[in-house]
């Protein structure tokens, strides 16, 4: 195969299949996050965040969702609490901000918490937008990451639908747990915990979801299958340095050449004593 034909084809399957812009995807996914099956995701994580959250202490909590109007953070105590989202959100319980994710408008090592709900799936750069998260925590400061597992029933549904559907909410990446979890290592992020949650099949009807909600307990239990979301905590390790002060009060002012060897002798035997 020809390289141009080749790069036309791959074009054409990014086109189709590729993620869209956040500006594009969010509204939509937020819409599904209303209907019935995303109303049982959306249960199921919040109850793995209560369980992680609050034993998570800190000043200041970023959450970064793919619907900057919900509030997940209620299981922790930390007062400070803010949303920020590429979108204009509706009036919602946490303050907004409204910016790109992958350049935050943040200084480094000011925030202890960050809360990523699905925005990676979403994102066209993850890459980019996690090496932005780990810059703006706070050495010791922790990530929650939830992110949908392809290897799921629900990630194989997703798959499926997105063949017969041109919808954003199907076209978001496909990132494995493995994955995820080797960029962490790569910006410095120590795995802490991870959960799965959700192991009913994706029904439409809330009726059916009801049902086999006994699956849930079962699902954790046997492991049977993976669950159809995962929650990684980690958190940032930074080695911390010792300052060596120098022993300026051993050295004697000298004058040219031969004053300045022998400064140079004398921090020398002052690292050399320490």
């Amino acid at each position: 195969m020809p390289y141009s034909l080749y790069c036309r084809a791959r074009a054409v399957m990014r086109q189709r299949f590729g993620v869209v812009p956040l500006q594009e995807s969010l509204p939509d996914v937020a819409a599904w996050l209303e209907t019935p099956l995303g109303q049982a995701v959306l249960e199921q994580e919040r109850m793995l965040l209560e369980q992680e959250l609050q034993d998570l202490f800190g000043y200041h909590l970023l959450q970064m969702s793919v619907d900057p109007a919900l509030d997940l953070t209620r299981g922790s105590r930390i007062t400070h609490r803010f949303t920020l989202s590429p979108t204009r959100a509706t009036k919602g319980p946490l303050s907004p901000l409204v910016a790109d994710s992958d350049a935050l408008p943040l200084p480094s090592d000011c925030l202890d918490l960050v809360l990523l709900h699905h925005l990676q799936d979403y994102s066209q750069t993850p890459h980019q937008l996690l090496r932005e998260v780990a810059r703006v925590l706070i050495p010791r400061g922790h990530l929650v990451l939830i992110g949908f597992n392809p290897w799921s029933l629900l990630g194989l549904s997703g798959w499926l639908a997105r063949c017969f559907s041109r919808k954003p909410r199907w076209r978001h990446q496909s990132l494995r747990l493995g994955r995820i979890m080797d960029w962490l290592q790569l910006l410095d992020l120590e795995l802490v915990a991870v959960r799965h949650g959700f192991y009913r099949p994706p029904a439409s009807r809330s009726s059916t979801l009801r049902h086999l909600h006994w699956l849930e307990r079962w699902g954790k239990r046997l492991l049977l299958f993976p669950g159809g979301v995962y929650l990684i905590v980690a958190r940032k390790d930074v080695g911390a340095t010792i300052p060596l002060k120098p022993c300026w009060s051993q050295v004697e002012p000298q004058t040219g050449l031969e004053g300045a060897k022998s400064v140079r002798k004398e921090q020398k035997a002052c690292k050399s004593s320490q």
